[in-house]
């Protein structure tokens, strides 16, 4: 029987979700700079988007197993 290894990019580990989250946070913070949001309202959108994302990706996975 072979051993099945889990993909590099897999959903599982801490460290991919915590990229995941950081990058939607840049994205949807860009996109709050692009629509005039500046300072600490910028800084709240990154990281309430990053925190959700974060939330969100480990639920789904865990619900998955």
């Amino acid at each position: 029987m072979t051993q099945q290894h889990e993909s590099r990019w897999s959903l599982s580990s801490t460290g991919n979700r915590v990229l995941l989250a950081v990058v939607v946070g840049l994205v949807v913070g860009w996109l709050g700079s692009v629509a005039g949001l500046t300072g600490a309202a910028h800084v709240l959108v990154f990281v309430v988007t990053a925190g959700l994302t974060y939330a969100l990706v480990t639920l789904l996975h865990r619900s998955r197993r």
